[in-house]
């Protein structure tokens, strides 16, 4: 009997193990700060004990007990429960094998990790009502007769078993369980099977939900709904037109540029050798003010903001970084990521600010999947202000369109 007991509790452990392992995996687990789902409950038992030496041979006597317990929530799928139960038994005499007398009620704190099956397999879900639950712990077990309380028996037992769970509002579940409670460890292992217990349990519970700081961060989490994914997918349908518009411009300067370069082959043929070493560097300077201009014609429609003396990207930037990063990743062009600044500080400050704003964002783009070689990092400084140098706009990092 009690090896099967053992061989029980060693499945239990296992089953608890890997579906823990297994939760930790999962994107969707949801978790709990210390100050949140704390719940207070109190719940009846109906209980047989065993006769003296028969795992299946239950006492005739029907016995009652009621508990009070707390509970704290530390993720979805796992709870840890505090409690205290008295009496277990009522008028279920047995006699302890350490005094020889008959002791007839038992009192019990204990402890008890609950997970979760159903919650743990099938991920974090708000609109779940139903939980079905394995919990195995233990604590000390009091057992004295109701006569002489004073002069009781202590000792340290184990239990565990399944219960269901169903929850009515956010605030108040209810729940069903049976339980094993092996209430002397050691009588147990010398055969003694009256120290062992079940118990049908029904219960209730009220939890406080979750603290304000949870509260907090699972809004932010919702902030990720379907809705905000299209509405971003609209953002880059939006930039990718606006791309597309930049290609048409980009073909335009390709072709003027190659205009004007057949100009000047057809000009140093039609001549006699001159010097034409002005009209050359004219000609380059224009060639070279029309490659120039792509920092206006192909800037993408947006740029990262900063505060002053900032170059991490801020929350409420974030999601130009991905709108970027999924045009880049559907295109073939490669891309400037260039970093700005404004008056406040040094020349030699603000180009190492520039700089640092330009790769924190490569670094970014690179970890939402855009691959390195589409991406050439320049720092500006405060060398090439948008309007008035003391501007915010100039705290920036903009997208071009490269030229190659």
């Amino acid at each position: 009997m009690l090896k099967k007991l053992l061989k029980v509790g060693v499945v239990m452990s296992l089953v608890l193990a890997s579906t823990n392992l297994f939760a930790q995996d999962r994107p969707d687990t949801q978790r709990y700060g210390a100050g949140s789902h704390w719940a207070l409950g109190g719940a009846i038992s109906y209980n047989q004990q065993f006769k003296q030496g028969g795992f299946l041979d239950w006492r005739s006597a029907t016995n009652a007990g009621v508990s009070i317990f707390g509970q704290k929530k530390f993720r979805h799928d796992l709870d840890l429960r505090f409690r205290f139960a008295f009496p277990s038994i009522w008028n279920c005499d047995f006699v302890s094998d350490k005094t020889n007398e008959v002791m007839s009620q038992r009192a019990s704190l204990t402890g008890e990790l609950l997970y979760s099956l159903n919650n743990g397999w099938l991920g974090y879900d708000p609109d779940r009502r139903f939980s079905w639950y394995v919990f195995f712990g233990g604590g000390l077990m009091f057992s004295f007769n109701q006569h002489d309380v004073f002069n009781g028996i202590w000792g340290v037992g184990l239990d565990g078993g399944t219960g269901i769970s169903y929850r009515f509002t956010d605030h108040s579940s209810c729940f069903l369980e049976y339980e094993l409670q092996v209430a002397d460890i050691p009588d147990v292992f010398k055969g003694n099977t009256q120290g062992l217990n079940g118990f049908i349990t029904l219960g209730y519970f009220y939890d406080w939900g979750a603290s304000a700081t949870d509260q907090a961060v699972m809004a932010q989490k919702s902030m990720l709904s379907q809705e905000n994914f299209s509405a971003l997918n609209s953002q880059v349908s939006t930039l990718e037109n606006q791309v597309n518009t930049s290609k048409a411009n980009e073909k335009k300067l390709e072709n003027r540029i190659a205009e004007l370069e057949n100009q000047l082959r057809e000009a140093r043929n039609a001549v006699k050798p001159v010097d034409n070493s002005e009209a050359d560097r004219r000609l380059k300077e224009a060639v070279d003010k029309i490659k120039a201009d792509q920092l206006n014609f192909y800037a993408m429609p947006f740029s990262v903001q900063y505060d002053v003396n900032e170059w991490q990207v801020s929350e409420d930037q974030i999601d130009k970084v991905k709108a970027v990063a999924q045009v880049m990743k559907d295109t073939d062009a490669k891309f400037m990521v260039v970093g700005f600044a404004d008056y406040s500080g040094s020349d030699a400050y603000n180009q190492k600010l520039s700089e640092r704003r330009a790769n924190e964002v490569k670094r970014l783009l690179k970890s939402y999947g855009v691959p390195e070689d589409k991406i050439t990092v320049e720092a500006k400084g405060k060398s090439a202000p948008f309007g008035d140098v003391k501007l915010p706009v100039n705290r920036r990092v903009s997208f071009y369109r490269s030229i190659e």
